[in-house]
């Protein structure tokens, strides 16, 4: 179908892979439809353009041709695709159960909108198993983050989204600092969340508290995201001593040899010896 063609298009637009007319009818051939199913139909060079066109036209896509390097590209960042949704019932199902995440997890105003977002696409379907008290009885526990501002969250979370150039002012120890930053991470920490940037102000990667950003705007520059970044941010290195315990735990053995460590036959005689003693003395 080609409403999945051009929804695959659009997805790589939006991730600013930049495409080629070939590169595009090779991914044609590993398409699925809503039930991942793949559609195992052949295509030609004249079905990409004719997609193009039909994205061009009735969908008002700012697609451009780069003729330097034979690629497509969106001119507009912040387009967006309206497009019905035709969803399976697998894929309902995990929107819903995103959708109640997203109410536990994330501040307002970003909560609102993820909630208008699903009763949106859920409006064009109506699938036979969900019922009111399906949604009801799904119940997530999840320790959400509190925004102290939620203007700037929407605007940190925009920015995000967006791949947008951040101006911030930053509570600090010394006092509040001005700073531009390219926010390529954003995550849940300790019941707050935290953005992952490229600080221009100190050339340098930054982790900020969002709940300490006073003021943010958003700066007409964009960035590319850095997939080591992003890669960056795991339970590890933001907890630094997590590593170092992982790393140092003996378990009782030597890695390197099948026999007690040192350390682990020093306690051991220890505890023994102690154990050999009256009580009177402990």
């Amino acid at each position: 179908m080609q409403i999945f063609r051009i929804a695959r298009i659009v997805s790589l637009l939006k991730k600013n892979s930049c495409p080629t007319a070939e590169g595009l009818l090779r991914e044609y051939d590993n398409l699925s439809t809503g039930d991942g199913k793949l559609m195992r139909a052949k295509y030609s060079i004249r079905t990409v353009y004719r997609d193009i066109d039909a994205l061009r036209n009735e969908f008002d896509c700012p697609i451009k041709f780069d003729r330097r390097t034979n690629t497509y590209y969106l001119q507009d960042r912040n387009w967006d695709f309206n497009c019905p949704a035709n969803l399976s019932e697998s894929a309902m199902l995990a929107l819903i159960i995103g959708g109640r995440i997203a109410e536990d997890i994330f501040p307002e105003p970003v909560r609102g909108r993820i909630s208008r977002a699903v009763d949106e696409i859920l409006k064009s379907n109506s699938p036979e198993f969900l019922e009111k008290t399906l949604v009801k009885s799904l119940k997530v526990f999840a320790e959400g983050g509190v925004a102290e501002n939620p203007a700037v969250f929407a605007t940190v979370f925009e920015a995000w989204q967006k791949h947008r150039r951040l101006h911030i002012v930053y509570a600090e120890q010394g006092g509040e600092v001005e700073r531009n930053i390219d926010p390529h991470v954003m995550f849940l920490y300790l019941h707050e969340w935290r953005t992952k940037a490229y600080c221009h102000l100190r050339k340098a990667e930054r982790t900020f508290v969002i709940n300490r950003i006073k003021n943010a705007y958003m700066l007409p520059e964009s960035f590319t995201p850095k997939q080591a970044i992003i890669d960056s941010v795991t339970l590890d290195e933001i907890v630094p001593s997590r590593k170092f315990l992982q790393k140092s735990s003996c378990r009782g053995f030597c890695r390197r040899r099948a026999r007690p460590c040192l350390w682990s036959r020093r306690r051991s005689s220890r505890l023994s010896e102690r154990a050999r003693r009256p009580f009177w003395m402990d």
